[in-house]
């Protein structure tokens, strides 16, 4: 040690030295905190968590300090109780992945922030179609934004499988049961399909679709209108439903959507019913549409778009600088270069109209397409399974005896229509 180092630093010095790092130190962690922002979500599949990165990353270029808290499993409903338990505590995150019923129920509780300015200095409301911004608004605040405009109502098949059948996408349900047979009797799982209710009931709102269209979808569904509740073609969707579900895998109890999809990518699997973010997956392993795999709307639903969407959600700032924190992000989630990045890997589409489309997958392309239709004809409508046509108190009945039905092989058409009537009218 340096003799003229020791004399300089004497007892006095040092504690000024100690003092003056502590508040360096301070200074850092206050900065930190002001720069922090905790987003919660349930992205963790493969390609989930790689979307979530392309956010995240444009996040901290930004200069913010990303928190993450990831909740898994049960189809969002951790998430759900979570961020309900803290909210409850009065300690909520900065920002939550949300779907649409949800960010409006925290809106009516008064519990959302205002990013109003942002939005409004972006021109967000003239880049979003108005079935999607009709959820990130209310009282003429924008409280969320989308991060993309996703599709439910697609079936994805192991192109290698099914040229052992035929080749033939099936058009209608038909010939979906009828190609599934043969190919039980091959020795084939014909439909990959998680135990978790919303997964049976996204097989279920297809076929109400398929065989009663978008009309009846839209009476039935989003107006509850009783005469299409009660009507021979309600007990008729059950019904092929039952014989939709006798080609399930039969050890789907307990399946996570994305490993059911493994199973279609490895071919122990030919068929599955799920939303686009299997488009993700099939990415994310490597493999291209039309050469490994083909993705369609599901039977009978023509260019019909049945969309919902990953929100992020901003609760009421505790100071400015969260405050601030909460634009930032939300500006990044907007941006057309991470709207297009995001979903290239999430394998969905931008919220935002104006994101070029060349990059994508033909997938992606087909849903570019339909929903340019489906904003022109009235086809692009909401998902009740997913959170977004119904509110919660009225989509729980519907789920409820879905759920029933698919586990209880007595339960005849007849008799869950009338249980949805019933449970309606509690």
């Amino acid at each position: 040690m340096k003799q003229s180092y020791k004399g300089a630093a004497g007892p006095a010095a040092g504690m000024k030295l100690t003092l003056a790092l502590a508040a360096t130190l301070a200074s850092l962690s206050g900065q930190a905190a002001d720069n922090s922002i905790e987003v919660m979500h349930q992205w963790t599949s493969a390609s989930e968590s790689a979307a979530m990165k392309v956010l995240r990353d444009a996040a901290t270029a930004q200069g913010l300090e990303w928190k993450d808290s990831a909740i898994s499993g049960d189809g969002g409903k951790n998430l759900t109780q979570t961020l309900q338990a803290r909210f409850a505590a009065g300690n909520p995150p900065e920002a939550t992945q949300a779907q649409p019923q949800f960010v409006l129920e925290y809106t009516q509780a008064g519990a959302l922030g205002d990013i109003s300015s942002v939005a409004n200095a972006e021109g967000w409301k003239q880049l979003i179609s108005p079935e999607l911004y009709q959820y990130m608004s209310a009282d003429g605040k924008v409280v969320a934004v989308p991060l993309n405009q996703r599709r439910e109502n697609m079936l994805w098949i192991n192109k290698k499988v099914l040229d052992q059948y035929g080749g033939k996408v099936p058009a209608n349900w038909d010939e979906f049961i009828e190609l599934g047979k043969r190919m039980k009797a091959g020795g084939v799982i014909p439909l990959a399909l998680g135990g978790d209710d919303w997964q049976e009931a996204e097989v279920w709102s297809d076929i109400l679709i398929g065989q009663g269209g978008v009309d009846f979808y839209k009476k039935a569904i989003i107006q509850l209108d009783k005469d299409a509740l009660k009507s021979p073609q309600m007990v008729k969707v059950f019904d092929t439903f039952r014989q939709v579900l006798a080609l399930a895998d039969p050890n789907r109890a307990g399946l996570d959507w994305a490993i059911a999809t493994g199973k279609v990518i490895r071919g122990e699997a030919a068929m599955q019913f799920q939303g686009d973010w299997a488009n993700g997956e099939f990415h994310n392993a490597g493999l291209k549409p039309g050469t490994d795999y083909i993705c369609a709307a599901a039977p009978g639903h023509g260019h019909a778009f049945v969309f919902l969407s990953d929100f992020l959600a901003f609760f009421k700032p505790a100071s400015q600088s969260v405050q601030h924190n909460q634009e930032v992000l939300a500006k990044v989630a907007m941006s057309r270069e991470v709207q297009e990045n995001l979903n290239l890997t999430g394998g969905s589409i931008p919220a935002r109209l104006d994101v070029p489309r060349d990059r994508y997958n033909d997938c992606a392309k087909q849903a570019f397409a339909d929903r340019e239709e489906g904003i022109k004809d009235g086809s692009l409508i909401p998902s009740f399974i997913e959170n977004t046509a119904l509110a919660r108190d009225l989509r729980a009945p519907i789920m409820d005896v879905i759920t029933q039905f698919a586990n209880s092989p007595k339960m005849t058409g007849e008799q869950a229509v009338q249980k949805i009537l019933e449970g309606l009218s509690e």
